[in-house]
């Protein structure tokens, strides 16, 4: 789970200038030095933890895992109809995430 978590955050941020975002004033070579497990470390700092915030008590701490769902929910993991909704959700946060940077709004 943390593999897939550390290779679509480090996606996002090696997309066009959003490295610029990691945190304030960095350089584009202090952002390439950045290790995986700084990368992981502000990845459960920054999204995983608003996520879980916000999720309603959908998601659990767990132990080995970056983000999981609560044990009564773990039927629904297969759910294809999950898998399109969350999809859907993290790419309209994502879509919404270019406009506030760019307008501070």
């Amino acid at each position: 789970m943390c593999v897939k978590i550390l290779d679509s955050w480090k996606e996002f941020f090696d997309t066009g200038i959003n490295w610029k975002d990691f945190e304030p004033d960095i350089t584009y070579e202090a952002y390439k030095n950045v290790t995986d497990r700084q990368h992981l470390s502000k990845a459960r700092s920054m999204p995983i933890h608003f996520l879980k915030a916000s999720g309603k008590g959908f998601f659990v701490d767990r132990e080995g895992y970056a983000l999981a769902l609560r044990e009564d929910l773990q039927d629904c993991i297969r759910n294809q109809a999950l898998g399109r909704h969350m999809k859907d959700i993290l790419e309209y946060r994502t879509m919404e995430y270019y406009p506030r940077r760019y307008t501070g709004k």
